[in-house]
């Protein structure tokens, strides 16, 4: 369990013995503005903070709840009169979240749509508040001052609303479906890679079987011109032998006579 997660158990801890409206304010504001802090959805469904919907002196908390738990720093500063005043702190770590949800949809977050979404004009501020997302552990990414603008690595998660998971759910559905057509697609081009390799070891086979019938071949007829060879050889080897009997044969008869 990360720090992050018994701090969020530890206020859940506390919220769920409180019994009245002015401690639950101030745990909601404490919440909110703790650095440790980054999902709210558990706090909005507890059933004494849900009574503050209906409060119409304090329900811009349960607002201020929704606000953390789901918006931007672009609704707060749209809707400020829907709030109470937040403080410094609060006002840092609602833009933090707001850097999260932009990085949900654009991993490459250019500085111009950043500040006009967070309303920082200093481009040194702006990269001071990225900086202490990246110590704070929230986001990972790089500045790209040369290009003026956010590399997003990696982000936690926040709070979704039940629009946000049939969305999320049509994605991801989405997402199977490409990954099923994906394997079939792999499938056939193995059973294609397959059917081509078959067809080349067989041809490979048709080649070494013609190649051997060939040397074959060459041996038999190699063979056969040996034995035609020998054959004009032992034919000539006669014939020479016969020639000297005969020269033999006349040699005598001149000495008979």
């Amino acid at each position: 369990m990360t720090d992050k997660s018994i701090q969020v158990d530890h206020y859940l801890s506390i919220a769920k013995n409180l019994n009245n409206v002015e401690s639950v304010v101030q745990l909601i504001l404490k919440v909110v503005e703790s650095p440790s802090v980054y999902t709210f959805s558990e706090f909005l469904e507890l059933p004494f903070f849900q009574t503050l919907k209906k409060d119409t002196i304090n329900s811009q908390y349960y607002c201020l709840l929704e606000l953390f738990s789901y918006g931007t720093f672009s609704n707060y500063n749209s809707n400020k009169n829907q709030y109470p005043e937040l403080n410094t702190a609060s006002i840092t770590k609602l833009r933090h979240l707001s850097i999260i949800s932009i990085a949900s949809k654009n991993r490459t977050i250019p500085y111009k749509y950043l500040s006009e979404q967070l309303q920082i004009n200093n481009v040194r501020e702006l990269e001071d508040l990225i900086i202490d997302a990246f110590y704070s552990n929230i986001i990972k990414g790089k500045l790209d001052q040369l290009n003026n603008q956010l590399e997003i690595e990696y982000t936690i998660g926040r709070d979704v609303t039940d629009e946000q998971v049939d969305d999320i759910l049509n994605v991801l559905d989405n997402w199977c479906k490409n990954c099923d057509f994906a394997l079939k697609t792999i499938e056939a081009q193995i059973t294609k890679a397959n059917s081509f390799k078959q067809n080349q070891n067989e041809k490979q086979a048709n080649i070494e079987q013609e190649v051997l019938n060939l040397k074959k071949t060459i041996m038999i007829q190699n063979q056969e011109s040996e034995s035609l060879n020998m054959s004009k050889e032992s034919k000539k080897s006669q014939k020479t032998k016969g020639q000297r009997v005969s020269s033999g044969g006349k040699i005598s008869s001149s000495g008979t006579k």
